[in-house]
């Protein structure tokens, strides 16, 4: 039996995913909705006001320790380019020249570094550093965009096994164990990104044979003895610190099998300590107020980049079980759950239509071009019908999550897509077009190996 307040919650879903059809902050309709919904449940003002804080107090407290993690990862970035340590990180990959060399190589350094800095960091210390020598080097800046974009936001970002971003934000959508959502989730990253490097392969081998094979032009060769020439003794020490904490921390982590909340946390603290010893190594005496700045520009960009996904969590986040609990302090399913329940009466449903409602569910959530603000959605709806369905919860929940980051990250163009045709000097709805091929691929690998294993 539908409550007012089961509809309320269903309207403003349909707010939401109308506003990103039509190319709109959703947050407005958002926050509305938390209000709304309370308004509702309590048919009081104070009440429902109470309801709001709660939901946005839960999301914020489930956010905040990726928000901490990512906010330390970006102060690390801003301090390696400001000291040149960017250059000998990315150094040997200067030296590229073939195109197919290029795209598997560049594309796995930024898979690599995806993962321990994240893609809109990674993206832009290899981009700042390697495009313009590349360019030079008379590679097609497209085919460089694509590297990026189907390795780093696709692939990396899919997984995020690292600093575990978004498996962190599915476990708390679906109430499913940290360590279950990554054991479901890394064959499948795997398979469905590989299946879309070696498409993204494929199309800028027809880029390249329809405009020509590069040549090395003397200028980039030229361009990267001046950079030898230029590089600090403090740039090599701090970009050795960085290389070899990163490889004792996950050395720690492999030989510990230290996952979920434990790995984000030990990764953190290093990076926190890498970020220390390099301020005083680069800055000696002025570190007590450049550490500062570092910590401050780095807390600015991760809050910012996660204000809008704290109140969409916050208003997702009331249709599942956890949610029922935390902000009306009822113990329930959730409306996710009854709404799937009620569908299931309507439809004959089966583990086919349940991953097709999934993926939609997750493409339209990521239309906000991150990726993320869909994952509390698309966790919320894949509890529900696997309960429908009487189907296993966490490989549908991982197929949601795929199918959202893939989405956000490589087909959106005001996304990610735009930081990587921006960083690259090429348009961003060419480079949508251009990795299309490489994004079906991947959806359709995901879609099709989950159905085999459910």
């Amino acid at each position: 039996m539908f409550t007012l307040a089961h509809w309320v919650f269903l309207g403003f879903i349909a707010a939401i995913i109308a506003s990103l059809i039509a190319r709109k902050q959703p947050i407005l309709p958002g926050v509305l909705g938390i209000l709304a919904v309370g308004l509702a449940e309590t048919l009081n003002l104070p009440g429902a006001l109470e309801i709001m804080f709660r939901a946005l107090l839960l999301s914020m407290q489930n956010l905040l320790t990726i928000i901490l993690l990512i906010g330390m990862v970006v102060a690390l970035t801003k301090l390696l380019q400001d000291s040149g340590a960017d250059v000998i990180l990315t150094r040997p990959l200067q030296n590229l020249r073939g195109p197919v060399i290029s795209y598997w190589v560049l594309g796995i350094s930024m898979w690599v570094m995806t993962l321990l800095l994240w893609p809109t960091p990674a993206v832009t210390l290899l981009g700042a550093v390697l495009v313009p020598t590349l360019r030079q080097s008379g590679l097609n800046p497209m085919a460089l965009a694509m590297s990026l974009s189907i390795f780093g936001e696709g692939l990396g970002l899919s997984g995020d096994f690292v600093i575990q971003g978004a498996p962190s934000l599915l476990s708390k959508a679906t109430g499913l164990p940290l360590a279950r959502v990554l054991e479901a989730l890394w064959p499948l990253v795997l398979i469905s990104g590989l299946a879309a490097v070696v498409v993204g392969d494929w199309r800028q081998r027809r880029l390249y044979k329809l405009q020509g094979t590069p040549s090395v032009s003397q200028q980039g060769l030229r361009n990267n003895g001046s950079t030898h020439q230029k590089t600090d003794p403090k740039a090599r020490i701090i970009g050795y610190l960085v290389l070899g904490g990163y490889a004792v921390t996950i050395a720690i982590l492999i030989a510990g099998k230290i996952k979920g909340d434990g790995a984000s946390a030990i990764t953190g603290g290093v990076t926190l300590i890498i970020l220390i010893l390099s301020t005083l190594m680069k800055d000696r005496g002025k570190a007590f107020s450049t550490f500062v700045e570092y910590v401050r520009h780095g807390l600015r960009f991760s809050i910012s980049t996660f204000t809008p996904i704290i109140i969409m969590a916050g208003f997702f986040f009331m249709g599942t079980a956890t949610g029922t609990f935390a902000v009306f302090n009822r113990q329930e399913p959730g409306f996710f759950s009854d709404y799937a329940t009620t569908l299931a009466q309507v439809f004959p449903f089966n583990k086919w239509l349940a991953g097709v409602f999934v993926m939609l569910t997750a493409m339209l959530g990521s239309m906000d071009g991150s990726g993320f603000s869909g994952l509390p959605l698309t966790g919320g709806i894949a509890v529900a019908f696997s309960h429908a369905a009487g189907l296993p919860l966490a490989p549908l929940a991982v197929l949601g999550q795929i199918t959202a980051v893939w989405t956000g990250a490589v087909l959106i163009p005001w996304g990610f897509a735009a930081v990587t045709a921006a960083v690259a000097g090429v348009e961003a709805q060419k480079l949508v077009k251009y990795n299309l091929p490489s994004y079906f691929t991947a959806l359709a690998v995901a879609y099709f190996w989950t159905m085999m294993r459910l």
